[in-house]
């Protein structure tokens, strides 16, 4: 068993019966490996779920439930590791433990004495990408040293995707994890486990009652804050880190050391809000993002009337850019990968706009914080261009950041009569049993595949929304946005207003249409 047959297994979950033609065009094996790779998997799976190829296509039943069954009941003894899952797993280790012997810590995998002195020169490759390195205590084992703030975010970004946030905030587990992933939670969480605790309070008490992050962002908040308050209590501190001052920052004040609270001030104002209030005030920032929308709406075939919310959005997000780039500190996204395809115009005048930014704070944005900036950019050239009334209550569940989902309900409200009052993470659909809507939607079959297993009626279409789409959720009883509004009945609401209670009730009633 490797890391391959649980990949491809994974994708048979979300996809059977998977055709063997596109089976593989996608994996790159041929035929005959992916029959082995199919007897290896039905030696660990019920009789009732096993793969089966049936004429032209692969086909399982296994569904959700019986996926992390199965991860469950794998063991180091019976999956083949690879080099990079070896070094992710020892790396945690060397975070949470002053001195670790490798050749001892090896020995759970089920290798040879030589795997150890093989995996260096990708130990390597992960711990320069970092400025860290791991030294050699004479007879005793390696301990990893470098900047301190850097070696919490690399370690952070290994230990993410293993965890989920639990109730009150607590991490725990993801509940599909595959070895090393359960190898890595284990540790932080038993090792981490005070500190866990901690941290949760510390959100909850100091930064949630002025930021409110969304999931992803909590989550990162939570890993490092519980990793800095375990190993601030070992002795290691933040004395001098690359975090200067090339950003003001809002300071919380959640430790006690000022450097600390620095970097982790740094930190919070790089990550993922639902409601964020305008406390990022750097001066030098404000003018070059006011420039740089000046000159993105110069590229919009719609006037963006709503300009202070188009402004903080912006300068909010290029404000986090700037440090995620410089503490490498984003995921790539698959689904971001076509929006230079679909706006080239657009992206053409992100990329230009931008330009002066990145040369003042000498960083380059990446591919995927460009593309999230053209979503930004069309969500407010779409938002200033829709005209409805009171809509359908519609849900969105995603995994996906707020930025992106922002662009895909900016889509869907500027086709359907529709209202969105809240988007919800996957791991916190739980949330729904308290709220009423009239249609769920998602765009993955993975959220897919979770929503049917809570016995949740959902409807799933594409991120890109196509023509299809657009048929199918009219169908499900989802109207066109271009409703007018009855010109006697608003003369008679809006009669004998002064002009701020007038204001103040169209924003109220009309947001769509008054901007």
């Amino acid at each position: 068993m490797n890391h391959f047959d649980l990949s491809f297994l994974k994708y048979l979950q979300d996809n059977s019966p998977l055709s063997i033609d596109e089976a593989v065009q996608r994996f790159g094996k041929t035929l005959s490996t992916l029959k082995r790779t199919m007897k290896e998997l039905n030696e660990l799976l019920p009789e009732d779920v096993q793969l089966h190829q049936d004429n032209q296509f692969i086909t399982t039943r296994i569904g959700y439930s019986e996926y992390r069954q199965f991860l469950a009941r794998i063991r180091f003894n019976r999956y083949i590791t690879t080099a990079e899952e070896r070094v992710r797993d020892l790396l945690v280790a060397l975070c949470l433990h002053d001195v670790v012997n490798k050749n001892e810590y090896y020995k759970k995998f089920y290798v040879s004495a030589g795997t150890v002195k093989n995996d260096n020169p990708v130990m390597l490759r992960l711990t320069q990408e970092h400025a860290l390195t791991v030294q050699s205590i004479p007879r005793t084992g390696s301990r990893l040293v470098g900047d301190e703030f850097s070696l919490r975010l690399a370690v952070c970004m290994l230990i993410l995707k293993t965890v989920e946030i639990g109730e009150n905030h607590q991490l725990i587990a993801h509940q599909a994890n595959e070895p090393v992933s359960r190898s890595i939670a284990d540790q932080f969480l038993s090792e981490c486990a005070t500190e866990i605790t901690q941290a949760a309070r510390c959100y909850e008490d100091v930064i949630r009652p002025i930021n409110t992050l969304g999931y992803n962002g909590r989550k990162y908040l939570l890993v490092y804050l519980s990793l800095a308050l375990h190993r601030i209590h070992r002795g290691h501190v933040i004395k001098e880190s690359t975090a200067t001052s090339f950003l003001t920052t809002f300071p919380f004040e959640a430790m006690t050391d000022p450097q600390e609270n620095r970097c982790l001030d740094l930190l919070i104002a790089s990550l993922t809000f639902t409601y964020r209030p305008f406390t990022l005030y750097d001066a030098r920032l404000v003018s070059h993002v006011k420039r740089t929308c000046e000159r993105l709406a110069s590229s919009l075939s719609n006037t963006v009337h709503n300009q202070h919310a188009w402004f903080a959005e912006v300068y909010h997000f290029i404000y986090a850019a700037i440090i995620q780039n410089k503490f490498h500190l984003w995921f790539d996204d698959k689904k971001l990968h076509n929006v230079q395809n679909r706006y080239p115009e657009l992206w053409a005048g992100v990329q230009s706009a931008v330009s002066e930014i990145e040369k003042g704070w000498q960083t380059t944005f990446s591919a995927i914080h460009l593309a999230t900036l053209v979503l930004i950019t069309k969500k407010y050239e779409l938002k200033n261009r829709v005209v409805s009334e009171p809509k359908k209550r519609v849900i969105i569940v995603t995994n996906s950041s707020e930025s992106k989902v922002g662009y895909f309900k900016e889509v869907l409200s500027s086709r359907f009569h529709i209202d969105i009052p809240v988007c919800i993470n996957i791991n916190e659909i739980e949330q729904l049993q308290s709220r009423e809507f009239d249609l769920l939607i998602t765009f993955t079959n993975k959220i897919s595949s979770h929503l049917r297993y809570a016995g949740l009626d959902y409807v799933k279409v594409n991120f890109w929304l196509t023509q299809d789409d657009f048929q199918l959720l009219r169908e499900r009883g989802l109207a066109s946005a271009r409703k007018k509004i009855p010109a006697d009945h608003f003369v008679q609401q809006v009669q004998g207003m002064s002009q701020a209670a007038l204001r103040d009730f169209l924003e109220r009633h009309y947001g769509d249409v008054f901007i």
